[in-house]
C-alpha cells in the first residue's frame, strides 16, 4: 500500500531525512526539482513531436516565498540548462525567499546573467507553468498579490497552459483538501515523497489532475512511525487467489438478509455481487413476495423467507439460516418495520463470532440504538453512505462531510468496528485508527443499487478468508475499479449498478 502523509508527518519525515539520516534539504530540494523537470520536459517534448521548435516552447515558474518555491527555481534552471527558454516569477519579491531559496536564484541567475526576476505573473502565452507558490504549509487563505497570480496561472491554463504543481496545488489545504479562498487547478501534480491527505480528498483532488510521486531521498525509514492512512496501488486491487484443490466450502457461505415486502432489487444485486466476488455459495433470506424474483434472477442462490408477522417461525428460519452460514450481511432494501427489527436485532443476538456487515436499513434501524452494535461479535463492519452516516453520528450531513476521515475514525474507535463511510472518496477506518482512502472509482458510482453491489463484494472477500478489516478497504477499491471498467463501456451517465458487477475482476 501506499502511505498518504498528513503536513505534520511530512514535516517529521523531512527533518528526520535532514538531520538524522544527514541529507542535506539541499540534496532533497534538488531531487524533487529533477522530476518536476522530468516531466516537463515529457510535455514539452509532447509539442515538439507535434512541429513546434523548442525556441517558441516557453515555460514559466512561478514561485512563493519558501522552500517549495526554492524547488520550483531549481526545476527552471535544469530546463534551462537542457536547453529551454524560462521564465520567472517570485510572488511578492526575492526578498521574501528562504535561505534554500535564496540559493537557489543565485544559481539561476549564474546560470543566466541578468535574467530578470520578475514578481507579478505576465500575460504571455506559455507551453508550461511549474506552480510553486505554496507548499504543504499554507494555513491560511490566499489574498493579495498571492491570489491574483493564483488566478493569472489559472487563466493561463484556459489558453493552453499544461500547469505541473509542485508538491500540492498552491491553495489547497494539505490536511483536508479544502480550497484556501483560491487555488491553482493543475494538469499534474508532483507530489514529494508521499501523496498528501489534501490532494487525494475532494475537492483538493480535483485541482491537482494527475498525482504522480517524486523519489526525493525521504523513504519510509524517514517515518518516525507507521502513518495511519494509505490507499491500495493498483496492483494490489485483485480479487483472492483460488486454490487448485477446492471446493465451493473452500470459498465461504454466505447469508444475506435483505429485502423487505416491497424491494426485491436490493437483495438480488447484493447476492449477485457476492458471487461474482468470488464466494462458493449465497442463501439470501428475504420477504416471501421476494422469492420468485430471487430465484429467477440467481439462480445459483439458496432462497428462504419470512412472513410479515409471523416471528415464530421467521426465528426458526433465521437461526437456521444463521447456523449454515459462516458469514453475515444484513441490510440491504431490508426497511424498518416491526418485522426488519425483529430480524436485525435476533441476527445480532444469534451470529456468535460470524462475520457481520451491516447496511443500509440495518444502519437506520441502528441509528435509533447504538447499544444493537454491542451484540454482535468483533468482526463487524458497517458500510453508511453520508445521510446514513449523519443519522448514526445525530449530526447534520455536512457535519459529517467536514471530517470524513475523522468521523469515520472516531465511530470506528467508539464502536469498535470498521466503518466504511461512503461518500466521493470513500474512506475505511479501523478501529486502531488505520485509515484507507479510495482513490479510484468515478461519479457514474452515484447510481441506485451501488451500495448494495459494495456490501455483497466486502461480504464475499471475508467468506473466502479475507479478514474482515482488509476485506472491507479492498472491497470499496474493487468496487471502484469495477466502476471504472463500467463506466468505459456504458459511460457514466448510463453506468447500472448491474454493471458494476459485470466489471468486477
Amino acid at each position: 500500500m501506499q502511505y498518504i502523509l498528513s503536513k505534520e508527518e511530512m514535516s517529521r519525515a523531512d527533518r528526520k531525512t535532514s538531520e538524522e539520516m544527514h541529507v542535506p534539504s539541499a540534496v532533497l530540494m534538488e531531487r524533487a526539482a529533477l522530476k518536476v523537470a522530468e516531466e516537463a520536459v515529457k510535455i514539452l517534448g509532447e509539442k515538439l513531436d507535434h512541429g513546434f521548435r523548442k525556441s517558441d516552447l516557453k515555460t514559466l515558474v512561478v514561485c512563493g516565498p519558501g522552500n517549495n518555491g526554492g524547488d520550483g527555481f531549481a526545476a527552471g534552471r535544469i530546463l534551462m540548462e537542457q536547453g529551454f527558454s524560462v521564465d520567472f516569477v517570485m510572488v511578492g519579491g526575492e526578498k521574501k525567499a528562504s535561505p534554500l531559496e535564496a540559493e537557489q536564484i543565485l544559481s539561476v541567475k549564474a546560470f543566466e546573467p541578468g535574467i530578470e526576476i520578475q514578481e507579478s505573473v505576465p500575460g504571455e502565452k506559455y507551453a508550461v507553468i511549474i506552480d510553486a507558490i505554496f507548499g504543504i504549509s499554507l494555513s491560511r487563505d490566499v489574498g493579495g498579490v498571492f491570489a491574483d497570480a493564483v488566478e493569472k496561472i489559472n487563466e493561463l491554463r484556459e489558453n493552453g497552459a499544461y500547469v505541473i504543481s509542485v508538491d500540492i496545488p498552491s491553495g489547497i489545504e494539505a490536511d483536508t483538501g479544502k480550497i484556501m479562498g483560491a487555488a491553482v487547478k493543475a494538469d499534474m501534480t508532483v507530489a514529494c515523497a508521499f501523496p498528501k491527505i489534501g490532494e487525494i480528498l475532494l475537492p483538493g483532488a480535483l485541482y491537482a489532475g494527475k498525482l504522480i510521486t517524486a523519489d526525493i531521498g525521504i523513504t519510509e525509514r524517514s517515518l518516525d512511525h507507521t502513518p495511519m492512512m494509505a490507499s491500495y496501488t493498483d496492483d494490489e486491487i485483485v480479487l483472492p487467489d483460488r486454490k487448485s484443490d477446492s471446493n465451493k466450502g473452500t470459498y465461504g457461505k454466505v447469508l444475506l438478509i435483505a429485502g423487505s415486502s416491497e424491494i426485491a432489487g436490493a437483495a438480488v444485486l447484493s447476492a449477485r455481487a457476492a458471487l461474482r466476488t468470488g464466494c462458493g455459495m449465497v442463501h439470501v433470506f428475504t420477504h416471501e413476495n421476494n422469492r420468485t424474483v430471487v430465484q429467477s434472477t440467481v439462480p445459483e442462490a439458496l432462497v428462504s423467507v419470512w412472513r410479515t408477522g409471523e416471528q415464530d417461525e421467521t426465528l426458526k428460519s433465521l437461526r437456521e439460516a444463521i447456523k449454515w452460514s459462516t458469514v453475515i450481511a444484513v441490510g440491504p432494501g431490508l426497511g424498518t418495520d416491526e418485522d426488519a427489527r425483529f430480524i436485525l436485532k435476533e441476527a445480532l443476538s444469534e451470529c456468535g463470532d460470524r462475520p457481520m456487515v451491516l447496511d443500509a436499513d440495518a444502519l437506520n434501524i441502528i441509528s435509533e440504538d447504538h447499544a444493537l452494535l454491542r451484540r454482535a461479535g468483533n468482526s463487524k463492519v458497517i458500510t453508511p453512505h453520508v445521510g446514513e452516516m449523519s443519522r448514526l453520528m445525530g449530526c447534520t450531513i455536512s457535519e459529517v462531510k467536514s471530517d470524513l476521515i475523522g468521523n469515520a475514525q472516531k465511530f470506528a474507535s467508539e464502536y469498535e468496528l470498521t466503518c466504511v463511510l461512503k461518500d466521493s472518496r470513500t474512506v475505511t477506518a479501523h478501529k486502531d485508527g488505520r485509515t484507507v482512502i479510495n482513490r479510484n472509482g468515478n461519479n457514474g458510482l452515484a447510481t441506485a443499487g451501488s451500495g448494495d453491489v459494495l456490501t455483497g463484494i466486502i461480504i464475499s472477500l471475508i467468506a473466502q478468508g479475507v479478514p474482515s478489516e482488509k476485506a472491507a478497504s479492498l472491497g470499496a477499491a474493487l468496487h471502484g475499479k469495477a466502476g471504472d471498467i463500467g463506466a468505459e463501456q456504458f459511460g457514466k451517465h448510463g453506468l447500472l449498478a448491474g454493471d458494476i458487477i459485470g466489471s468486477i475482476c
